[in-house]
C-alpha cells in the first residue's frame, strides 16, 4: 500500500527570517568582508551568481544571519516571487532586504531536503498562491504570514531526491540549449557584421 503523502505548511518545517535591514542603497567597500547577495545577483536559471557578490560592511551590533548551506532565499519584493537554494557561497553573506531566508528546522533535516521545498516553491501551486496573495501596486510584496502559511507537500524523502535530481539534469539541459542558442547567435551576428563591412 503506497504511504500517504504528507500536507504542510511551510512554518511547520523551516524558520522564516527576514533579510539584512540595510538602509537604502548598499554601498560597495572593495576592503571589506561581508558580502551581500541580492536579487540581481541570481541568473537566469535561479541559480547564485557567486562572482558578482559585492562586499560592503555591516553596521550595528547584533550579529548578521550569515547564509548557510542549505538557506533558501526568497524573493518578496518585485514582479517575481521565487525561491533560490544556497549550495557553496563564500564565508559571510547576508542577503538583501528584498528576500527571506527559508531554513529548515534541525529536527526536520532527515525528512526534507531544502533543494526540493525551493524547487516546489517555484513551481505554479505555489507561484499562483503567491500570485493571488501579493499586496501592493508599484511595489508589489509577500508578507511573511503569507510565506509562512504556503502548503508544502511532503513525499518521502527518497522521492525528494528524485525530484531534486530531475530538476537538476532539466536545468544542465536548459544551459546547455542556451549556450548552443548563444554560440548560434554569435555566428550569425558575425556574419552579418562581415557581409556589411566587405
Amino acid at each position: 500500500m503506497q504511504r500517504a503523502i504528507k500536507t504542510t505548511q511551510l512554518r511547520h518545517i523551516a524558520a522564516i527570517l527576514p533579510g539584512h535591514p540595510f538602509r537604502g542603497t548598499i554601498t560597495p567597500v572593495p576592503s571589506a568582508e561581508t558580502r551581500v547577495v541580492q536579487v540581481r545577483d541570481i541568473d537566469e536559471f535561479g541559480d547564485i551568481s557567486v562572482e558578482q557578490l559585492i562586499t560592503t560592511e555591516i553596521t550595528g551590533r547584533k550579529r548578521p544571519d550569515y547564509l548557510d548551506k542549505g538557506d533558501i532565499l526568497f524573493v518578496v519584493k518585485g514582479a517575481r516571487h521565487f525561491a533560490t537554494y544556497v549550495q557553496q557561497l563564500p564565508e559571510n553573506c547576508v542577503c538583501s532586504p528584498y528576500f527571506f531566508i527559508i531554513r529548515i528546522k534541525p529536527e526536520q533535516q532527515k525528512k526534507v531536503l531544502p533543494e526540493f521545498i525551493k524547487w516546489q516553491l517555484n513551481q505554479k501551486p505555489a507561484q499562483k498562491y503567491f500570485k493571488n496573495s501579493a499586496e501592493g501596486s508599484s511595489h508589489v510584496s509577500i508578507r511573511r504570514k503569507i510565506l509562512e502559511d504556503t502548503l508544502i507537500t511532503l513525499p518521502s524523502i527518497a522521492t525528494q531526491q528524485r525530484i531534486v535530481a530531475l530538476h537538476r539534469a532539466a536545468v544542465s539541459e536548459h544551459k546547455v540549449l542556451q549556450q548552443l542558442i548563444d554560440n548560434r547567435r554569435q555566428q550569425l551576428d558575425a556574419i552579418a557584421y562581415e557581409l556589411i563591412n566587405a
